[in-house]
C-alpha cells in the first residue's frame, strides 16, 4: 500500500507543474488578449517625450472618467512614412490595423490622407462627429489667419490638436566663429559664409521641412504677387532661394528631430526646424549658446492634427483619445511647465494649445505666446500650395542628390567675374510652377519604375544646369 502511494505522491509532483504551466498560460493569454482589446494604436510623428507625457495623462484620465484601464502602443514615424505605410496597406489590401493617425501638419491630413492611393475619396481616415461642446471649445472659431483649424468637411476627417510655426535654430558660438549676424529672415541662409554650415532634414522624409521650404516658395509667390508679377514666376524665386540655402547645406539628416541636435553640437551654424524642437533646444542648452528666431511675415502658423483612422479596431477607445487631446486638460499639456498643476511629469513640451480659452491663464505656460494675437498677416495659402506633394522629390533631385556639384558650381561661380549675373541664375529655378504642377501629376501617376526613369532624367537636367554654370564662370 505504502508502495503505491508513493508512485501517486511522484506523479503527482511531475504532473503538477505541467498542469498549473498550462492553466497560467492560459491566464497570460486570457490576460495579453483583455490588455490588446484596451491597447490602442497610434501611428504618430510627435517625439518621444510628446508620446509619453500624453500616454501617461490620457491613462489616468480614462481611470477617472471610465474607471477602466487602457494604454496607448505607438508606432512612431515621419509624416512622409505615414503616408507610405498607409498606401503599403492599400496596396496589399491588408486592414490597417490603426486606431488613430497624429502629427504631421495639416497638408498631411487634409490631402494625402483624406485620399486614397489613386486620389479618390474617402482615403483612410474616417469621419467623426464629436460632442458639440468638444467642438465649441477647442473651435470657437474655425480658422486662424484663413487656415481652417480642422477639416471642413461634415462630419470632419481631422482635427487640429495643436498649432505649429517655423523658424531657424543657431548656434551663436559659430556664427561668432564665422563673423556672422544672428538670421532674422530665410534668406539670410543663403549666405555664402555660410557654405557647409546649414542644417537641415530630408523633405521627402520629414513633413515639417517641407512644410518649411513650402513657406519659403509661398512667401516669394506673394512677393511677386504684390509686385504685380506672376505667382508662377515667383515659385521660379522662392525654389531659386531653396537652391541656393541647398548650396549652403552640410547636410541633410534623416528628420527633422535630428536638427537641433546637430546645430547645438557645433555641426552646424543654423538650421531649419518647427518652433518646439527650436524652443525646446534653446531651453536645454541655454540662450548664450542657442538662438531661435521665425522670420517676421514669412513663417506660418498651421495645425497640426489628430485623426479616427477608418476601420479602427478599437473604435471608442480611439474617439476618447481624440476627445481627451482636444479637452482643457489634454490643450494645457502642450505648454504647461513640467511638475506643475495638469503638467507633463517630466518634459516641456513646448507646442502652441489649438483651444484658444487656455491662453487666458498662461501663468504656469513654458511659452508665453498667444497665436490669436500674434498671427501674421502672411499664412500659408491652399491655393499657392499646389506643389506641395512634389516639393520634396524636387529639392530631393536638385539639392541633395547632387549635392556636391551644387556646392562647387556656387563656388566657382562666386570666385568668377561674373558672379552677380551667374548667382542670380542659379537663384532661378530653371522652370516655373506650371511645369512643377506638370512634373507631380506626372510623378503621381508613375509606376515604381516609372519613377525611377523620371528620377534619372530629372536629376541629369539639373546636373546639365550647374556643369553650364561652371563652364560659363570658367571651371570646366
Amino acid at each position: 500500500m505504502r508502495r503505491y502511494v508513493f508512485i501517486l505522491l511522484v506523479f503527482v509532483v511531475l504532473v503538477t507543474p505541467f498542469i498549473l504551466q498550462r492553466v497560467l498560460g492560459r491566464g497570460a493569454q486570457h490576460q495579453a488578449a483583455a490588455d490588446a482589446a484596451h491597447t490602442i494604436i497610434v501611428i504618430t510623428a510627435h517625439n518621444e517625450g510628446i508620446r509619453r507625457e500624453f500616454r501617461d495623462a490620457f491613462v489616468a484620465w480614462h481611470r477617472q472618467k471610465y474607471g477602466g484601464a487602457v494604454d496607448v502602443d505607438y508606432r512612431a514615424l515621419g509624416g512622409s512614412d505615414i503616408v507610405k505605410q498607409f498606401q503599403d496597406y492599400d496596396r496589399s489590401g491588408s486592414a490597417f490595423n490603426t486606431d488613430v493617425v497624429w502629427g504631421g501638419g495639416d497638408f498631411l491630413f487634409n490631402v494625402q490622407l483624406k485620399f486614397d492611393l489613386k486620389g479618390r475619396k474617402p482615403g483612410y481616415l474616417e469621419a467623426v462627429v464629436l460632442p458639440a461642446y468638444v467642438i465649441h471649445a477647442a473651435f470657437p472659431k474655425a480658422d486662424l489667419g484663413g487656415v481652417a483649424l480642422y477639416d471642413m468637411d461634415k462630419p470632419p476627417a481631422w482635427f487640429g490638436a495643436a498649432l505649429s510655426s517655423f523658424g531657424i535654430l543657431y548656434n551663436k558660438d559659430v556664427l561668432a566663429y564665422l563673423k556672422l549676424p544672428e538670421p532674422k529672415t530665410w534668406r539670410d541662409l543663403a549666405d555664402p559664409r555660410y557654405a557647409g554650415w546649414v542644417i537641415a532634414a530630408d523633405p521627402t522624409r520629414s513633413a515639417s521641412t517641407k512644410t518649411a521650404f513650402m513657406i519659403i516658395v509661398e512667401r516669394a509667390m506673394a512677393d511677386a504677387k504684390e509686385q504685380g508679377r506672376g505667382e508662377d514666376e515667383g515659385w521660379r524665386d522662392g525654389m531659386g532661394l531653396v537652391r541656393i540655402i541647398g548650396a549652403n547645406a552640410r547636410m541633410f539628416v534623416g528628420s527633422s528631430e535630428a536638427v537641433p541636435g546637430v546645430v547645438a553640437g557645433g555641426d552646424g551654424g543654423a538650421g531649419m526646424c518647427i518652433d518646439f524642437y527650436g524652443r525646446s533646444q534653446v531651453d536645454a542648452i541655454g540662450e548664450r549658446r542657442l538662438g531661435y528666431v521665425e522670420p517676421a511675415g514669412a513663417t506660418a502658423i498651421n495645425p497640426d492634427p489628430i485623426a479616427l483612422v477608418k476601420g479602427a479596431p478599437h473604435h471608442e477607445l480611439a474617439i476618447r483619445f481624440i476627445e481627451f487631446v482636444l479637452s482643457e486638460q489634454g490643450q494645457r499639456l502642450w505648454n504647461l511647465k513640467p511638475g506643475t498643476p495638469g503638467g507633463p511629469r517630466e518634459t516641456a513640451l513646448r507646442r502652441l494649445p489649438i483651444m484658444p480659452s487656455v491662453y487666458g491663464d498662461n501663468a504656469n505656460f513654458t511659452d508665453k505666446v498667444n497665436p490669436y494675437q500674434q498671427a501674421a498677416a502672411f499664412n500659408t495659402s491652399t491655393a499657392r500650395k499646389g506643389t506641395f506633394p512634389i516639393l520634396g522629390e524636387l529639392i530631393e533631385f536638385s539639392c541633395m542628390d547632387l549635392l556636391d556639384e551644387l556646392r562647387a558650381t556656387r563656388q566657382a561661380i562666386l570666385a568668377s567675374t561674373k558672379a552677380a549675373e551667374l548667382d542670380a541664375r542659379l537663384a532661378r529655378f530653371p522652370f516655373d510652377q506650371k511645369e512643377a504642377l506638370a512634373r507631380g501629376k506626372r510623378w503621381k501617376e508613375a509606376p515604381p519604375g516609372e519613377k525611377l526613369k523620371l528620377q534619372r532624367e530629372w536629376t541629369r537636367e539639373f546636373r546639365e544646369e550647374y556643369r553650364k554654370l561652371r563652364e560659363e564662370a570658367g571651371q570646366p
